[in-house]
C-alpha cells in the first residue's frame, strides 16, 4: 500500500531545538546539493507549538506528524509528505505547499491566508491499522477524510487542487482560487467563498449551504447534483443555463428588477434631478441587483448611483458617467464601457472580462471635501480577462488582486496604480505607463518591466484589507 501505516498504540517522536535545528539545516543543504545534506525524515514526530517558520522542507516526510499550533509562515512545503498529519490551529500564512501530500490531513482552526496550495492533493486517506500480535497479526484499514472545518484561508491559491470529499465547512476563503480544482462531493457548507474563483472547477454533487458566494465566478464550473440550499448568490456570476437549473432554486438569489424602458428612463430622470438639486429633489438611482444586461445606456448620467451586484452583460455604456458610482460585484462581461468615467468607483470584485474600457476614465477623484481627498477607482480583485483597456486612465487604481490575463493595457496610465499580486499573464503593456505602480508579488510582467518611485506618496492607494 502507499499509505503509512499505524497502530493503536501510535507513539510520535519528538526532538530538542538542537536536533531539529540539524535536521533543517540538513534538508536545505540536502536540497541545495551541498555535501552533507540529508533528506528531512519527522514522520510521526511530534512538532507541536514550534517554530519552522521560513524553512524549507520541501519534499521532506512529515507523514502522520504532529504539528498542532505550529509556525509554518512563509515555510516551503512544495512536494512535502503531510498524509495524516495533524496541523490543527497552525499558522501556514504565505507557506507555499504546492504538489503537497496532504491526504487525511487535519488543518481544523489553522491560518491560511495567502498560502499556495496548488495541486495539493487532499483526498480521503485509507490508513492501516495493524490488530493484535505475532502471527495473528490482522489489518482494518480506515478512511480518514481531510478536514478543513473553519480555517481562515482569504487569497488562498487551490488552483487544480484534489479535494473531492474534503470537509471545509464554516471556513473563511474570500477571494480563493479554486481554479480547476476537484471538489466534487466537499463538504462547504456555511463556508465564506466571497468573490472566490472556480474557473473549471467541478463541484458536482458538493455541499454548499448557507455559503456566501457574493461576487464567486462560477461561470465555467460545474455545477450538477451541487446543493446550494440557502446559499447566498447574489452577486455571483453564473451561466445563463445555469440561473434556472434545479441545484440554485433552493439559493438565495438576486431579486432582478427588470425594468421596462419606461422605468429605467424614469429612473434615470430621478437620478438627474437628485444630483442637479444638491440631492433635494428627485431620488438617489438604487440600481443594485437590477437586470440591464443588453440595455442602451450610452452617456448615462448615474454618477454616485447604486448599481451593487447589477447584471450589465453586453450593455451599451459608451461614454456613461459612473464617476464614484458603487458597482462592486456587478457583471460587466463583453459591456461597452469605451469612453466611460468611472473615476473613483467601486468596481470590486466585479466581472468585466472581454469588456470594451478603452478611453475610459478609472482615475481617482480629487479635492473631496475641505481636506482635498482623493478617492482613486477601486477594481480590487476584479476580473478583466480579455478586457480591452487601450489607453485607459487607471492613475492611482486599486488593482490589488485583479485578473488581467490576456487584457490590452496598450497606452494605459497605471502611474501610482496599486497592482501587487495582479495577475498580467499575457497581457499587452506595450507604451503603458507603469511609473510609481506597486508590483509587488504581481503576475505575468516581464522581467524589464520596472516602476519608478512616486513623488507624491499621498496619493498612494491605501492598502488593501
Amino acid at each position: 500500500m502507499d499509505s503509512p501505516s499505524s497502530n493503536s498504540e501510535q507513539t510520535w517522536t519528538t526532538l530538542g531545538a538542537s536536533q531539529l535545528r540539524d535536521v533543517l539545516d540538513r534538508h536545505e543543504h540536502f536540497l541545495a546539493g551541498k555535501a552533507g545534506g540529508r533528506r528531512a525524515i519527522l514522520a510521526y514526530h511530534d512538532l507541536s507549538g514550534l517554530d519552522l517558520g521560513g524553512r524549507d522542507l520541501s519534499g521532506a516526510d512529515l507523514a502522520g506528524a504532529k504539528l498542532k499550533q505550529a509556525r509554518l509562515s512563509g515555510a516551503r512545503l512544495k512536494g512535502t509528505n503531510l498524509f495524516c498529519a495533524d496541523l490543527r490551529m497552525a499558522n501556514l500564512e504565505q507557506a507555499d505547499l504546492s504538489g503537497a501530500d496532504l491526504r487525511g490531513i487535519c488543518l481544523r482552526g489553522a491560518e491560511m491566508s495567502d498560502a499556495v496550495l496548488a495541486d495539493a492533493d487532499f483526498r480521503q486517506a485509507s490508513r492501516a491499522r495493524y490488530l493484535g500480535d505475532g502471527a495473528a497479526d490482522t489489518v482494518a484499514f480506515e478512511e480518514v477524510p481531510s478536514q478543513l472545518t473553519a480555517i481562515v484561508a482569504r487569497r488562498v491559491d487551490l488552483s487544480r487542487a484534489k479535494m473531492g470529499n474534503t470537509f471545509l465547512m464554516q471556513a473563511d476563503l474570500t477571494d480563493a482560487n479554486f481554479s480547476f480544482a476537484d471538489l466534487r462531493g466537499a463538504d462547504m457548507r456555511n463556508t465564506v467563498l466571497v468573490g472566490a474563483s472556480f474557473e473549471g472547477a467541478d463541484l458536482q454533487s458538493a455541499k454548499l449551504g448557507g455559503a456566501a458566494l457574493a461576487g464567486a465566478d462560477l461561470s465555467q464550473a460545474s455545477i450538477r447534483g451541487a446543493d446550494f440550499e440557502n446559499a447566498d448568490l447574489r452577486g455571483a456570476v453564473l451561466k445563463p443555463e445555469d440561473m434556472d437549473c434545479d441545484e440554485i432554486k433552493a439559493a438565495i438569489l438576486p431579486d432582478r428588477a427588470h425594468l421596462s424602458d419606461a422605468q429605467l428612463a424614469e429612473v434615470l430622470a430621478q437620478h438627474r434631478a437628485w444630483l442637479d438639486s444638491g440631492s433635494k429633489e428627485g431620488a438617489r438611482a438604487d440600481l443594485n441587483d437590477a437586470d440591464l444586461s443588453g440595455r442602451a445606456l450610452k452617456g448615462a448620467v448615474l454618477p454616485v448611483a447604486q448599481m451593487e451586484r447589477c447584471a450589465l452583460r453586453e450593455s451599451d455604456l459608451f461614454g456613461a458617467e459612473l464617476a464614484m458610482a458603487s458597482l462592486a460585484c456587478a457583471d460587466l462581461r463583453g459591456a461597452d464601457c469605451r469612453g466611460a468615467d468611472l473615476r473613483g468607483s467601486n468596481l470590486s470584485r466585479a466581472t468585466l472580462s472581454g469588456a470594451d474600457l478603452s478611453g475610459a476614465n478609472l482615475g481617482p477623484i480629487e479635492h473631496i471635501g475641505q481636506s482635498n481627498y482623493v478617492s482613486p477607482a477601486n477594481l480590487e480583485k476584479a476580473r478583466l480577462v480579455k478586457a480591452n483597456l487601450t489607453g485607459t486612465t487607471l492613475t492611482g487604481a486599486r488593482l490589488y488582486g485583479a485578473d488581467l490575463r490576456g487584457a490590452n493595457l496598450s497606452g494605459a496610465d497605471l502611474r501610482e496604480a496599486d497592482l501587487r499580486f495582479a495577475d498580467l499573464s499575457g497581457a499587452r503593456l506595450d507604451g503603458a505607463d507603469l511609473t510609481g505602480a506597486k508590483l509587488d508579488c504581481s503576475k505575468g510582467l516581464a522581467a524589464e518591466t520596472t516602476a519608478e518611485p512616486a513623488e507624491d506618496q499621498s496619493r498612494r492607494p491605501q492598502q488593501a484589507g
